[in-house]
């Protein structure tokens, strides 16, 4: 009886650190989709493919043998081995934000498969073509996936990508307190995806002429809505005034009659001419004049 259970044992200890995986040394990670068998394995439990299939879709860049036995030990399948010795994975994503000409703060935000796996193996010497002619960048928009073999042979598939347009936006890295300034020391910058209605601020020279009309709290995106403009230009007391058009611009002084936020037009009077002017506020007492 002990005779049979320490043959046990040495069978389970095979079973376990028995696995082998031979994966191509060339793959593409072509995003969403379904999973297929492109790989030869031996003595490898299902658990164990199944979170390796989930790594390597997750991967982008050389790795060694040696260090994907390491990861998967890391998440709790110690002893598996792997050829070849070096692995390159590259993500779809990144072959077409390197080869299709996106338009200005256009990002990828995902791929997926299209009736095919979600991994492509690819032979030493193989060479993948993209194109999206009939690309809108918005969702789900056909990428045409073309392939030449090293030994001459021409295969194509279509995957379908989202795209999504990025812009420049704030985020707060403290607590605000209504009625308060926003320093540069109080917020960072970042890009996010654009999405209409939000009124994101995207321009920090614009700032000093604010204050918050409520509380923010740390980690908000900063929006419009959040501040209140405050009064460049007050009533009665001494404005600059320029006068400019194509030819001249001059510089000059007056009173103004009503308060203005930055872009607001307010009425100036210059005494000294008995005239009076209608400028747009764009700076601390300082008007402009469009002649």
């Amino acid at each position: 009886m002990k005779i049979f259970i320490a043959l046990s044992l040495i069978m389970t200890s095979i079973s376990t650190w028995g696995c082998s995986v031979a994966l191509p040394g060339l793959m593409v990670i072509l995003g969403e989709g379904q999973t297929q068998n492109f790989f030869t394995q031996k003595d490898c439990s299902e658990a164990k493919i199944t979170d390796l299939y989930q790594l390597l879709t997750k991967l982008d860049g050389r790795i060694s043998s040696a260090q994907l036995s390491e990861m998967m030990s890391s998440r709790g399948h110690a002893g598996m081995q792997f050829t070849p010795y070096m692995i390159q994975v590259t993500q779809l994503k990144s072959i077409i934000r390197e080869q299709l000409l996106l338009p200005a703060g256009m990002q990828v935000k995902a791929t997926r498969s299209v009736n095919t796996g979600n991994i492509l193996a690819l032979s030493p010497g193989d060479q993948l073509s993209l194109s999206c002619e009939a690309c809108l960048y918005g969702t789900q928009q056909p990428v045409n996936v073309d392939i030449k073999g090293f030994d001459g042979t021409y295969r194509s598939m279509v995957v379908t990508a989202d795209f999504a347009k990025m812009v420049k936006a704030y985020r707060t890295t403290t607590y605000l307190n209504s009625f308060s300034d926003v320093n540069q020391d109080s917020i960072k910058e970042e890009y996010v995806e654009s999405i209409p209605h939000t009124d994101l601020v995207s321009d920090l020279s614009v700032l000093k002429f604010y204050k918050t009309n409520k509380p923010i709290r740390n980690g908000e995106l900063l929006r419009l809505s959040d501040l209140n403009a405050v009064n460049l230009v007050k009533a009665g007391l001494k404005t600059d005034v320029i006068l400019e058009n194509q030819m001249v611009r001059i510089k000059t002084q007056g009173i103004s009659r009503n308060n203005g936020t930055l872009g607001e037009l307010v009425e100036v009077y210059h005494a000294q001419k008995n005239k009076k002017y209608q400028g747009k506020v764009i700076d601390v007492n300082k008007v402009l004049v469009e002649l």
